[in-house]
């Protein structure tokens, strides 16, 4: 499928797991023109919200009109659904694909960034009193009363966690405790860098949970080499950025957040 040319050996294993998952909050869309798969999008759904993941098109089928039908159709079955909202991410240099979102009656709400910091910047030790625990993404549990670090995370995490249980290179997450409770989550996968892709605080001592984290990402990295973590944060959550900025982050690049109203 050509549409998935860009990923590499392991977005490809995890996509197929995706597929092989069943969850009532993931939809997922093929695009066939005379039997062929020319085209696919994936979207999560929690009540009346919805977040599209990915929308892809096989180059040589671009201009007909394809992404066009995809997104319309998963729209309409994201209202049948019982969807009011949906949002969808991106990148900043992807003028095209926001273009043909704007077209298509979506606004721009917000944006993320991806930051960036070097492992040796990371904190060196754990906060005072908190401890940290190692383990399998897909071993986690449903967090309440805990904010991530994006928007969408609270959509797309039951989803994943079902993924990480059948994915052979599952991501692996940190927990960050005080007193027995648990206070903060950091769900990340290595490649040639460490990307941590869900971070989520309780609302008490959320900074010394962050601390306490990194300072276990840091471990991490020294332990396989790894010499970069980046993240994504909503740029809205100022307590987030600040406390990543204040860690040694930097903002690398951006992506826009879109949204519609499909009660309209």
């Amino acid at each position: 499928m050509n549409s998935l040319e860009g990923l590499d050996e392991e977005d490809y294993e995890w996509f197929y797991a995706m597929l092989s998952v069943r969850s009532r909050r993931r939809r997922v869309l093929v695009a066939e023109v005379k039997g062929e798969v020319v085209g696919f999008a994936i979207a999560y759904r929690y009540r009346d919200t919805a977040y599209v993941d990915s929308i892809a098109v096989d180059p040589s089928f671009r201009g007909a009109g394809i992404g066009k039908v995809l997104l319309d159709t998963l729209e309409k079955t994201l209202v049948e659904d019982g969807a009011d909202l949906i949002a969808l991410s991106v990148k900043d240099g992807n003028k095209r694909a926001l273009d043909f979102y704007l077209r298509n009656g979506y606004t721009l709400k917000g944006i993320i960034l991806l930051m960036k910091c070097d492992v040796n910047a990371l904190p060196l030790s754990e906060a005072a009193g908190f401890s940290l625990k190692r383990v399998k993404a897909g071993s986690l549990r449903k967090l309440k009363n805990f904010k991530p670090t994006t928007w969408w995370s609270s959509l797309t995490e039951p989803v994943d966690r079902l993924i990480y249980k059948r994915f052979v290179k599952a991501e692996d997450a940190l927990l960050a405790y005080k007193n027995g409770r648990l206070r903060g989550v950091l769900e990340f996968s290595v490649d040639n860098e460490i990307l941590a892709d869900y971070v989520a605080l309780s609302s008490y001592t959320a900074t010394d949970a962050l601390k306490t984290l990194l300072a276990g990402l840091r471990r991490v990295g020294l332990e396989v080499g790894a010499s970069t973590v980046s993240v994504p944060v909503d740029a809205s959550k100022k307590f987030l950025v600040e406390a990543f900025l204040e860690s040694g982050f930097r903002t690398l690049s951006t992506e826009y957040l879109a949204v519609k109203d499909l009660s309209e």
